[in-house]
Order: structure tokens, then sequence, then C-alpha cells
């Protein structure tokens, strides 16, 4: 028992640090790459050369690359305790846990005047409470961020299945296989990758299924409610 109890510790930490490499090699890309735009800029402006002459403008081209630097290093040090997020499952009431996450999205949900209609009553789930938050805020986050403009998001439980659904009337069956991918998002304009990439192997983690679909209004996203 003892031999085999070591095998499997030794099987989690080759898989822990299998994640962590592919992770990190993708974190890595994400980050060279709006670097090296800002860097374009910046010497570009130095030199004012073409468009970069108008520096307001080219300001506001730097500000938003820093804003996506800045969601990209928040995503890489939410990952920085996935070892830690073992062997700490318990039954947790989601909707405790994901009204705090809706209380940071309600400004943006309100500024793009998109409606959340959340159906949670006392549902629960057996996984770690660290685990759960950052899963919720990074399916928040996304439905919120690649919802339709005057959108709306579905929030509820169906046949024992959690579900975050949101509109978008741009996305094609097509893309679903590749949605997890660790420079795949979305909307790809809007956001890094990480956020679906981290919420798969957080899931994987602690071995919970979860599903992607196309939707009436646009996709959602299923996490299974049946591990006790």
């Amino acid at each position: 028992e003892l031999i085999d109890s070591l095998e499997i510790k030794n099987q989690e930490i080759t898989k822990l640090e299998k994640l962590k490499s592919e992770f990190f090699r993708g974190a890595s890309h994400e980050l060279k790459t709006p670097l090296a735009s800002l860097k374009i800029i910046l010497e570009n402006m130095k030199y004012s050369i073409g468009k970069y002459k108008n520096k307001e403008e080219s300001i506001e081209d730097c500000i938003d690359i820093v804003d996506q630097l800045t969601q990209n290093i928040a995503q890489i040090l939410s990952t920085s305790s996935f070892e830690n997020l073992k062997n700490d499952e318990k039954l947790i009431n989601i909707n405790e846990v994901l009204q705090k996450v809706l209380d940071n999205y309600k400004l943006l949900a309100k500024q793009r005047n998109i409606s959340i209609n959340n159906q949670l009553k006392q549902e629960q789930i057996y996984i770690g409470e660290t685990a759960l938050e950052i899963v919720l805020s990074n399916l928040v986050s996304n439905a919120v961020k690649h919802s339709d403009q005057n959108g709306q998001i579905n929030i509820g439980v169906k046949n024992n299945w959690f579900y975050i659904e949101n509109s978008n009337q741009k996305i094609k069956d097509s893309r679903n296989a590749k949605i997890f991918k660790t420079n795949f998002d979305l909307n790809k304009e809007k956001g890094s990758g990480f956020g679906l990439y981290i919420v798969k192997n957080i899931l994987t983690n602690y071995k919970i299924k979860y599903k992607i679909e196309k939707s009436k209004i646009g996709v959602k996203f299923l996490i299974d409610l049946s591990k006790k």
C-alpha cells in the first residue's frame, strides 16, 4: 500500500509539473507579444514615424497594451497556487461564492447593459473553496466580456449540471474544440485566453467533468455537480 501510495503521489507531481510547464510556455508567449508591440509603438513615437506622430492616440494604444499585460499577469499569479488546490475538497454552496464574484462585475455588466439572471438557490459542489472562486471568477469574467452589447447572462442548474450561459451570436460550433487551448479565447481581440485554460485545469485537477455547448443565445459552460 505504501508503494502504491508513493506511486500515485509521483504521478500527481509529474502531472502537475507538466501542467505548470505547459502553462508558463503559453504565458511567456502572451507576455512577449504585447511587450513587443509596446516597444514598437514607443520607438515610432520617439522618432515621430507615420501615424505615431499623433502622440495622444499612440499613448491610448500603449495604455490598452499595459491593461492587457496587467490582466495577463493577474491570471498568471492566480495559477501560482495550483499545487495548493488539492486535498481541500468540501461541499460548498455555489451561490454564496458566486454572489461575491458577481459583485466584482456589476459595474462592467451595467456599462455594457448586460442583464444577469441568477437562478441558483442552495446547490452545492464538492471542490476547494479557493478553486471554486477562481473558476467562477474566470467564467463570469469571460461571460461579461464576451456577451453581446445589451445581452444577457443566465446562471443556474439543470439535470445536476451547473451552467453559465451568455449571449454571443458570433460563436461558431467549429471553434469550441479550440477554446481550452492556452492561447485561445472566445474573442481574441478582447482576451488573452488564460481564463478558460485555468478553469479547465482546475476542474481537471479535481476530476470534475465539464463541457461547453452552443446555446440558442450564444454559448453555455457547464460543470457536473455529481461528484461527492
